[in-house]
């Protein structure tokens, strides 16, 4: 009988995520003794849909559809009939060995969930599963709703061991198989070059911040705190903000409130990001949560220094001089002790970065997707 996978995804957004997981969907192809495998995703990610498109053949059957994910979803997804009969169709004609759920959250394919019929090997792709307590927020039922949709995946596959630990103290029953996030940034520019493209001095000593332009989850506000405190210190540093989001205006009001000491660029958004990786000195990571960032591996690809928050997946990463708490302890001399570090020859994390390659990644990505298989 004909062994088949059944993918689905319902996130409007491309990011990290679903870029890892296109990295191992060539290997998922060609090694995963798979006949058959059929996706669907919402229509409107044309970004997905393009990336997707080189993969279609006559055996593996990529479709769009209308369904896509809602605000509030781990409460509405009960409600969602059309969603859910779709879903039930789909699984009806499809038949699969295994059903992948690619998960930013666990909100995520919410209705697919709920909807998969008793006794389907469902493999939840999850980057990361704070509990509403983690992330601050009212957990009394928000936690409750998501415990049921934790409990339903025969398996997960997360990109750190904090991870699999997140996925358990959420209710998650399945085994959770770890799949390390892998990287393989273009050759890094000379930082004179990356500096001159960005109008930066050559002698500048930067301090960047590259990714969404979010206060809570990215911390920009104990980070824009650390350095109102701190300003006097910090003077002779140019701070770089790369991204977008809605920290954007509360970062130039920083920029003028603290121009008489450091030089704030940004924000401003950049379809180059490694070359602006390539300009900084140290690179600050503040994320109240974070699954594995993939901006993070690229630093330590690179060998930029990084000083990042005290959360659990940091901690798998980086040593304890490589992170502080931003709302309380001082920015500039934690700055200052990364970047010694550094300049003695201790990079953090390169050893850890050195144990991971995407050969290995993909091939333990697939054997979990086998539900005869129980990878270690």
């Amino acid at each position: 009988m004909t062994r088949t996978l059944l993918i689905m995804h319902d996130s409007p957004d491309f990011g990290g995520h679903e870029d890892m997981f296109l990295r191992f969907l060539p290997t998922i192809v060609e090694q995963g003794d798979f006949g058959r495998i059929v996706m669907r995703y919402p229509e409107v990610n044309r970004k997905l849909a393009d990336r997707m498109a080189p993969f279609a053949s006559a055996r593996f059957c990529i479709e769009g559809w209308r369904f896509a994910k809602k605000r509030a979803e781990p409460y509405l997804a009960p409600f969602r009939a059309d969603y859910a009969a779709a879903v039930r169709s789909l699984f009806e004609e499809a038949v699969p060995t295994t059903t992948l759920l690619l998960q930013g959250r666990i909100e995520n394919c919410a209705v697919p969930l709920l909807a998969a019929p008793k006794g389907t090997f469902v493999v939840s792709y999850i980057p990361m599963a704070h509990r509403m307590t983690d992330m601050g927020r009212s957990a009394l039922f928000g936690d409750r709703v998501r415990r049921r949709l934790y409990r339903r995946p025969s398996r997960f596959i997360v990109p750190a061991s904090a991870v699999a630990a997140q996925v358990r103290a959420a209710g998650g029953r399945g085994p959770a198989v770890v799949v390390d996030n892998v990287v393989t940034p273009p050759v890094r520019s000379s930082r004179e070059a990356a500096r001159d493209a960005l109008d930066l001095p050559r002698d500048a000593r930067v301090a960047l911040f590259l990714g969404r332009m979010e206060s809570r989850q990215k911390g920009l506000d104990t980070l824009f705190e650390a350095m109102r405190r701190q300003a006097p210190a910090l003077e002779g540093w140019t701070f770089l903000f790369v991204g977008a989001g809605e920290a954007e205006e509360a970062c130039r009001e920083l920029s003028v409130e603290l121009a008489k000491y450091v030089d704030i660029r940004g924000p401003f958004w950049s379809d180059q990001p490694h070359s602006v990786l390539a300009a900084a000195d140290i690179m600050l990571m503040p994320s109240r949560w974070e699954g594995v960032p993939l901006v993070m591996l690229e630093a330590m690809a690179y060998g930029v220094p990084i000083l990042a928050s005290n959360i659990d997946v940091f901690r798998d990463y980086l040593p304890d001089a490589c992170r502080i708490d931003f709302a309380t302890d001082e920015l500039a001399p934690a700055m200052e002790r990364v970047l010694a570090s550094h300049a003695a020859h201790q990079k953090p994390g390169a050893h850890r970065l050195s144990e991971i390659n995407l050969a290995a990644s993909a091939s333990r990505f697939v054997a979990a997707l086998d539900p005869e298989r129980t990878p270690a």
